[in-house]
């Protein structure tokens, strides 16, 4: 029965091809909506998953705003997570937005963390490849539950302060979850070319703790842009992390079409792995609320060479 349901709603959601997204309430007060992502991976155990069911809701009152997300995670098609029959459920943002003046915003809750550029995509519709450059997840936390101060310098520069010193409200597998991050992070846009600066620290649940730093560089065009980071992190486990970058460029060939390329390289002490990692990805986008996406990795040294496909709907 739960299979049959997780069928028909993805049916539902790729012949609902035109709608907006979410649907209003109370004269537009309240936004009510969600996203559905389903991937197929080689070397998974269970090939095809959904990897996220979502709902997104979302509400604003003069100075305040607030957005929640809560997601079904790693479902496969016999209706088990993780290879359990409990249900994977993960309350992945809960933050609470005041907007102190023109320039001045504070964040209170759990919220994706202001670091880097794939934050900035917080959901996989949003990104040019299903799979995430080897820098996420791995050399910051992903999510804080705590503070963020941002003040906008102008129109195109922008600064971050980040603040966590307590237990983070949602726990997830196979991400830095953490019980303290403290992050600076800087913004600059000047034309088509924008960079970052991120530094920070923080203190697993397990209580190691590690610094980072990284910077960022961003160059857009109409038919083309690209994108490349460059992170260093020092832990207690003797540089456990020593550095991780990735250049990633994207040609748009056509109004629905995309073409990606990235190139990775890593090294990772505790492992005792150092490699590259080549990806070659096509993006196909039908229309705002919907894409699929086909990718094959190459990876150097690992045995984790594969092909990738997914497709997401926001409904």
């Amino acid at each position: 029965m739960y299979k049959k349901l997780l069928i028909f709603i993805s049916t539902l959601l790729v012949a609902n091809d035109t709608k907006e997204y979410g649907w209003d309430f109370y004269d537009g007060a309240v936004n009510i909506g969600g996203y559905l992502d389903m991937t197929y991976d080689e070397k998974r155990e269970e090939k095809f998953l959904f990897n996220d069911i979502a709902l997104l809701f979302s509400s604003s009152h003069k100075r305040f705003d607030i957005l929640g997300e809560v997601e079904l995670s790693h479902i496969s098609l016999d209706g088990k997570s993780n290879n359990s029959s409990d249900v994977d459920l993960n309350l992945e943002r809960l933050q609470l937005n005041y907007v102190l003046s023109d320039k001045q915003t504070l964040q209170v809750g759990r919220f994706k963390s202001d670091i880097g550029y794939w934050n900035q995509a917080p959901i996989l519709i949003l990104q040019n490849t299903t799979t995430k450059p080897h820098i996420v997840g791995n050399f910051f936390p992903e999510a804080t539950t705590g503070l963020l101060y941002r003040y906008n310098l102008n129109d195109e520069n922008s600064l971050s302060f980040t603040f966590q010193d307590n237990t983070d409200i949602s726990h997830q597998e196979s991400a830095i979850n953490v019980s303290r991050h403290k992050g600076f992070a800087y913004y600059g846009t000047d034309d088509d070319l924008s960079w970052h600066f991120s530094v920070g620290e923080y203190r697993e649940e397990s209580s190691i703790e590690a610094d980072y730093i990284g910077i960022g560089l961003k160059y857009d065009i109409d038919d083309f842009d690209i994108q490349a980071e460059y992170f260093v992190q020092d832990s207690e486990i003797s540089e456990e992390k020593p550095f991780s970058a990735y250049v990633q460029p994207t040609w748009h060939f056509r109004e629905k079409d995309d073409a990606v390329m990235r190139i990775e390289s890593y090294r990772d002490s505790a492992l005792g792995v150092k490699e590259e990692i080549y990806l070659f990805g096509y993006v196909h986008r039908p229309n705002r609320n919907m894409v699929l996406k086909g990718e094959y990795i190459y990876h150097t040294e690992l045995p984790l060479n594969r092909f990738v496909y997914s497709f997401s709907v926001l409904f």
